[in-house]
Formats: C-alpha cells, sequence, structure tokens
C-alpha cells in the first residue's frame, strides 16, 4: 500500500522533473494526447524505434577498481576441435571480491581454506569493531576487504559480502563500503547494501557521493528512505521547489512519520518561522540534515559506541563542544579517526589567555577531553624542551587516569619527534619512550631507551627510567636491538622489584607472557619467581572459542586466526584483556606470520596494564 501510494505520488510530480522536449507543435499535441505521468527520477534510457540505427555507445570510464579473477579451482579443458580448445565458463562466487590482495595487505586466496562457511557467516557479525585497538581495528577492516575464496560449505547468510559490508560500515569505513560493493562482480540489486553504502557516505560527510547514488537509485526502490534523502539531496542541489513538492507530498502521502526529518526539511528550505524540539536520536541522513542546518546534534550522540556515529559527530563543527572531543578521542582510539585530525580538533578550541597561561592546573580542574586539548594546545607553544617534557608528561598522566593514554601518545608524538633525548631529560625518559612505542615510533622510542640504559649504572633515575622502558622496548624490538636473554630478564625482575614493589609480580607475568608470545625464550627458573602472581579476575573467552583459536592457529589457518584473535580480545581490547588471553591473541598473531602486528598489539596490551 505505501509503495504504491509513494508511486502514485511520484508520478504526480513529474512535470517537475523533465525538461520539456521538441518543438511547440510537438508539446501541443503532447497535451492534446494527455500523456501518463513519468516517474520522480532520471528517465530509463529506452530501446530504438524499429527500423533505425541506435547511435553509437558513450565511451565508458575504465572501473575504478578491476574485477578480481575468478576463484575457482583449475578445470581439465574440453577439445572442441583440432584445433581449439577451451576451459568451462565457472560462475564467480561474488562472495570471493575483495580490494586486498596479498601485495596491499590482504590475507591472501587461500585465507579461509579449511575454515566452515557456516561457522564464518555466523561469527564476521561479532567482529568487535567498538574496541578501542587501532591494532584491531586494521587487522579486521583487512580481513573483510581481502580477496579471497569463500569457505567451503553451505550458506547460512543470504551473502558473505553483505555481512563483510556492514561490519565495515559499522566500524566507520565508508571507503571501504563503496570499494568493497564495486569490487564485487555484477549481481541482483540489494537495497540493504545500497541503503548501507549510501548511510556510510552520510556519515562520512560525503553529501554529494551519497546523492550521486541516491539519483541513480530513486527509480529502483519506492521505500521512503529513499524518497526523503532524494529530497534531502534536491535541497543541496538547489532545486528547493521541487524539494517542496517532494516533501509535501510524501506528507500527504502519510508513509512514514518521521517529524524530526520534516521540521529539518522546513529548516532547510528557510521556513525559520517554526522551531524544532531538539533531537533525541538521529539517522545517518538526520544528522547530516542537522549539520547543514547548524543545528546542534543530540546531546548524549556521543555516548553511542558506534564508531561510524563517533566519526560523524568529530567532523561536525557544529556539534556541542564536549560531545564533539569525547567522539573524536573515542574515533581516535577505535582506528576510525586519525591522530592529526584529532590535533586539528584539539587546536580549534577556544581558551582564554589565562587558561593556557596555568595549563596545568586548569587541565587538572577539568579533567577530561577539553583539559587534553588545553595541554595540546600548551604543548605546541611550547618552544623549551623542559617546558614542553613537562605539559607532555602531566597529558598524559590525565589520558592514563581517563583511559585514553594511547590517544594521546598517539595525538602527541609529532611534538614529541620534535625532541632530543638528552641527560638533563632524564626524568622524562620513561614517559617519552613508551609514548613513542605506543605511536608506533619504534626508532625514536629506542633513542630514549639508550639514553637510560647507557647512564643505569650511576644514575638513579636512569636506572629507574631503563627498568620502566625495557619491556615495552623488548616488546616492541624487533630487530634485537634490546637485549633479551636470561641475564637481561633477571636484572629486570629484581629492578622491577627493587623500585615498583606493589603488584610488581602481576606486571612482570604480562611482561614475560607477552614475551613468550613473541618467541622470546623465558628461562622456567623465572617463571617460578612468579608464581605467587595474583589470578586475573579479567573475563575469559568460552572453551570453545578458545579451542578454536588454538586449532586454528596450529594449522595455519590464517583467516580463522584472526576472526578468533578479534574475537577472544572482544570489545575491550588488548589493553582490557587478562595476561592469558592477550598472550594467546598476540602468540596466534605471531604463529601465522603476522609478527608486526603480533608486536603491535603486545605494546597495546601492556601499556594499557601499565607497564
Amino acid at each position: 500500500m505505501i509503495n504504491s501510494r509513494i508511486s502514485g505520488v511520484l508520478a504526480a510530480a513529474a512535470f517537475l522533473i523533465v525538461p520539456a522536449q521538441g518543438t511547440a507543435d510537438s508539446a501541443a499535441q503532447a497535451a492534446a494526447n494527455a500523456p501518463p505521468p513519468i516517474r520522480l527520477a532520471p528517465p530509463k534510457t529506452e530501446a530504438p524505434p524499429p527500423g533505425t540505427q541506435a547511435p553509437p555507445p558513450a565511451a565508458q570510464p575504465a572501473p575504478l577498481l578491476k574485477q578480481p579473477p575468478p576463484l575457482v579451482p583449475d578445470q581439465p579443458a574440453k577439445k572442441i576441435d583440432k584445433a581449439v580448445e577451451v576451459s568451462p565458463l565457472q560462475a564467480v562466487d561474488p562472495d570471493s571480491a575483495g580490494v586486498l590482495d596479498q601485495t596491499k595487505g590482504g590475507f591472501g586466496v587461500d585465507m579461509w581454506a579449511g575454515a566452515s562457511r557456516e561457522l564464518v557467516e555466523r561469527l564476521l557479525p561479532q567482529l568487535p569493531v567498538k574496541a578501542p585497538s587501532p591494532v584491531m581495528h586494521d587487522l579486521m577492516r583487512r580481513l573483510l576487504l581481502s580477496i579471497a575464496r569463500a569457505p567451503a560449505g553451505e550458506r547460512v547468510a543470504s551473502s558473505l559480502i553483505a555481512l563483510r559490508v556492514e561490519r565495515l560500515a559499522a566500524m566507520g569505513d565508508a571507503a571501504g563500503v563503496s570499494q568493497l560493493l564495486d569490487a564485487a562482480p555484477t549481481q541482483k540489486s540489494d537495497e540493504g547494501l545500497s541503503r548501507t553504502r549510501v548511510n556510510s557516505l552520510f556519515l562520512a560527510d560525503d553529501t554529494k557521493g551519497a546523492c550521486d547514488r541516491v539519483n541513480d537509485l530513486i527509480h529502483e526502490y519506492a521505500a521512503p528512505f529513499w524518497q526523503k534523502a532524494f529530497a534531502y539531496c534536491q535541497i543541496v542541489a538547489g532545486d528547493k521547489e521541487k524539494a517542496r513538492l517532494s516533501i509535501s507530498l510524501l506528507r500527504e502521502a502519510e508513509a512514514d512519520k518521521d517529524p524530526a526529518f520534516f521540521a529539518l526539511a522546513r529548516l532547510l528550505l528557510g521556513d525559520t518561522k517554526k522551531t524544532m524540539d531538539a533531537v533525541s536520536a538521529a539517522t545517518p541522513l538526520e544528522i547530516v540534515m542537522l549539520r547543514a542546518a547548524k543545528q546542534p546534534l543530540p546531546a548524549d550522540i556521543a555516548a553511542s559506541a558506534d564508531p561510524a556515529v563517533l566519526q560523524a559527530v568529530a567532523s561536525s563543527p557544529d556539534a556541542d563542544e564536549a560531545a564533539r572531543l569525547n567522539a573524536a578521542e573515542r574515533a581516535e582510539a577505535a582506528g576510525v579517526l586519525a591522530a592529526d585530525r584529532l590535533a586539528k580538533i584539539y587546536s580549534e578550541v577556544s581558551f582564554k589567555p589565562e587558561e593556557l597561561a596555568n595549563a596545568l592546573s586548569e587541565a587538572e580542574k577539568d579533567g577530561g577531553a577539553r583539559g587534553r586539548a588545553l595541554l595540546y594546545q600548551a604543548a605546541v607553544n611550547q618552544g623549551v624542551p623542559t617546558a614542553r617534557a613537562g605539559v607532555l608528561q602531566a597529558a598524559w598522566k590525565l589520558a592514563r587516569k581517563n583511559g585514553v593514554y594511547g590517544t594521546s601518545a598517539r595525538v602527541n608524538a609529532p611534538l614529541l619527534a620534535e625532541m632530543t633525548p638528552a641527560s638533563e631529560l632524564m626524568w622524562f625518559a620513561a614517559d617519552a619512550g613508551r609514548a613513542l612505542f605506543v605511536a608506533g615510533e619504534r626508532a625514536h622510542g629506542v633513542m630514549w631507551y639508550d639514553l637510560a640504559a647507557s647512564a643505569a649504572a650511576r644514575d638513579p633515575d636512569a636506572r629507574k627510567a631503563q627498568a620502566e622502558l625495557w619491556p615495552v622496548a623488548a616488546i616492541s624490538d624487533s630487530e634485537n636491538h634490546v637485549a633479551l636473554d636470561s641475564d637481561s630478564v633477571r636484572q629486570w625482575l629484581a629492578t622491577e622489584k627493587d623500585l615498583n614493589a606493589e603488584g610488581w609480580q602481576d606486571r612482570a607475568a604480562l611482561a614475560l607472557g607477552l614475551l613468550n608470545a613473541l618467541g622470546a625464550p623465558i628461562d622456567p627458573a623465572d617463571w617460578g619467581r612468579l608464581v605467587t602472581a595474583t589470578r586475573s579476575q579479567s573475563e575469559t573467552p568460552g572453551l570453545a572459542l578458545w579451542t578454536a583459536l588454538h586449532d586454528a592457529r596450529d594449522d595455519n589457518r590464517i583467516g580463522e586466526t584472526v576472526l578468533f584473535a578479534m574475537l577472544v580480545l572482544g570489545d575491550k581490547g588488548p589493553g582490557g584483556a587478562s595476561p592469558i588471553v592477550a598472550g594467546a591473541a598476540v602468540a596466534s598473531l605471531e604463529a601465522v606470520g603476522l609478527s608486526d602486528e603480533a608486536r603491535k598489539l603486545a605494546v597495546e596490551a601492556a601499556v594499557g596494564a601499565g607497564l
């Protein structure tokens, strides 16, 4: 009933959409013959009349992404005649499509070899896209975008492509959504996939890309979503009269009661006489309309853990300042907002001169994201190394207290990279090195470790700094720069016990567990010193998932190993996982050849646990 009403309503507006054609005589003849109404959409191309020659086709642009080669087993050729041999055509499974081969970070065409399709389709929707871990975000994105043969077995979901697209959209990866759909072989039009693509473009603030899609698909679908999106796109294009008619007809048809949409449409059309109530929740279309109308986003929208929404709020200059800062920090932690973009958002916050002059005390008083933005600006303005070091140290202390240390380390890393390790900054060496290792700046982090190690024998501050940095430096080190023999381990254990007596065994157990997961030999006697470590109270995965991870790792099934490792870490990420869980995930990635990713994940786990 709704679809038929909408189709009739749209047909009645045809004269506003389709331009007049022909001469005055033909127009009069058309009026006399009373032609039927035309749909509210670009007309489809029709075949030429019989006996006429079709015009030559317009040149088509080369596709942006090449179609992946058919992923089918080789088949024996069938002989047609003595001169020609051909292989039978094989249907290309669209679920095998992707955009990343192994040279671009993909996990290989055989990454699902040995996997059950039913299991993969059931578990993919559970990927923890909210986890505050850029390393996990990168691994999940690559898993979803890899070119790979679909796992064998019976289907459970209607489409593996659809499952992958949904997870990419939830991650806020609009580019990945579009690339994956463009790479898929031609298949039957799927309204759900099309809607997901448009929504992801809206949330990524790509209104032009979204409207291009809407204009292409409006004649295919009659659901209210498409009609409302089309009306908004008319407003954006400056076709306000057409938009007024579309919105008026939508309201009359009562296809969907949506007061927020109609109120926002009135504002965008210039009707300022009527006010609108605050929006308590917002769809992707309403978020982009709120931004266009310069209306505040819902006050609690940043409470959403959906990375796609967080990214949209962070990109909205008209959002409430506190909501925008919180969303931006959480989006960076989830890997959907670049650290330099967060730095720009920090720099746009307005502070009084006296606040900048007393940044340390003001930030401590604020205690939140605005305080961290203040400290960022203060660090930028400090040209004296010791003064900048003091500000950065305060920023990281505040960030650790609020659970966003990794974000603070990454956003401030460029400021730290401008500083040269020096003996007068020994008190800052541990903080500097740790932040650089977390930010992935290994070479510069090792410089601060070397500074401490070179003076550890004669300087108590240097000895303490070396002890604090040794586990993270060793975990991060892939070039054997940091000593990792039994003597080094025992020296660190003794120093850690001496300098940080409270809880030292738990921290030591985590450090040795992660190093062991990366393949470092740990003497059984060193483990024996830690057997009284407190039993972890962190959540552990179910036995079935735990066993599946180990089986996949032992059989070198890379796709399942990455999938299960992400699931055992869960929404809390490596920083919130127990030492046993974090170690298992790290060891599994290491075992299937993802050594660099394993080290980065281990660094997140170590620093998240306080090392």
